[in-house]
């Protein structure tokens, strides 16, 4: 297994699985993670412009000009990439050895999503029901992580009737009880990926250029967050209105004004 014990064991410590009692409740957001995009982007949302793919990004000295499928042109001070690390580099047009190194070094593995009202995708046992529920079979470390959410419990439903997402299901669903079913890739956090992760302020601001996402912490979107947020401080020198330890960060990036903070 390429992942090293101290971020295993930080990663379980994080999510307060090493406690046997005591552990840190756990917060969702209600309506789920759609309301607090809305949320966030309120004040800027007829700005967005979606469902247009960008073919290129060239980088000049004092421009940074962004090429959408389209062939238009939209020119911009800097450019910041809150995308999956394959699809940056696939958007940059001239990465040097750096960025691909350390771009190159965030792998990602696709997994099947499923939403369903199947429990024979949980425990047998239904008081051994958690948020999470890993499924498995025998030592067969080749195949990928079966996970079973329970989402009655994660966004306390308001019904009798039991809803889970199961990932990678290692045995059928019953079609008759299968809502929806996606594809996703998800971060692969083996030893290279960690190595980049430790390596990202390396390139970020270069040649105007900003890197955030949730691969620079565990996959989470509390990292994807604290990326951004990141992101928008080094570039905008202002800091965000709440106080913040910089020590408690989710991500290794930590900008030039948290180093002094933490010093101060």
């Amino acid at each position: 297994m390429d992942y090293p014990l101290k971020a295993f064991i930080a990663f379980f410590e994080n999510h307060g699985l090493l406690r046997l009692k005591d552990r840190v409740p756990w917060r969702t957001v209600t309506h789920g993670s759609q309301a607090y995009v809305e949320k966030l982007t309120a004040g800027f949302k007829d700005r967005i412009v979606t469902n247009t793919a960008i073919r290129t990004v060239i980088r000049h000295e004092r421009e940074v000009i962004v090429i959408d499928e389209y062939d238009r042109a939209h020119r911009f001070d800097h450019v910041i990439f809150a995308t999956h690390t394959p699809d940056t580099l696939a958007m940059i047009g001239d990465p040097d050895d750096m960025e691909t190194d350390i771009l190159g070094g965030i792998r990602y593995t696709p997994n099947t999503v499923v939403l369903h009202t199947d429990d024979a995708l949980m425990p047998r046992r239904r008081h051994a029901w958690s948020s999470w529920n890993y499924i498995g079979k025998g030592a067969d470390h080749d195949r990928q992580l079966c996970v079973s959410y329970w989402m009655n419990r994660l966004q306390n439903l308001k019904t009798d009737k039991d809803y889970f997402v199961t990932l990678n299901p290692i045995t059928p669903v019953d079609p008759a009880k299968v809502i929806s079913v996606a594809e996703f890739d998800h971060p692969l956090f083996n030893v290279r990926a960690l190595k980049s992760q430790q390596h990202i302020g390396l390139i970020q601001g270069v040649r105007r250029t900003w890197f955030c996402g949730a691969w620079m912490g565990h996959g989470f979107h509390e990292d994807g967050l604290q990326s951004g947020l990141a992101v928008a401080e080094a570039l905008s020198g202002l800091n965000r209105p709440w106080a913040f330890d910089p020590a408690q960060s989710r991500i290794a990036w930590r900008p030039n004004w948290a180093e002094t903070m933490a010093a101060e």
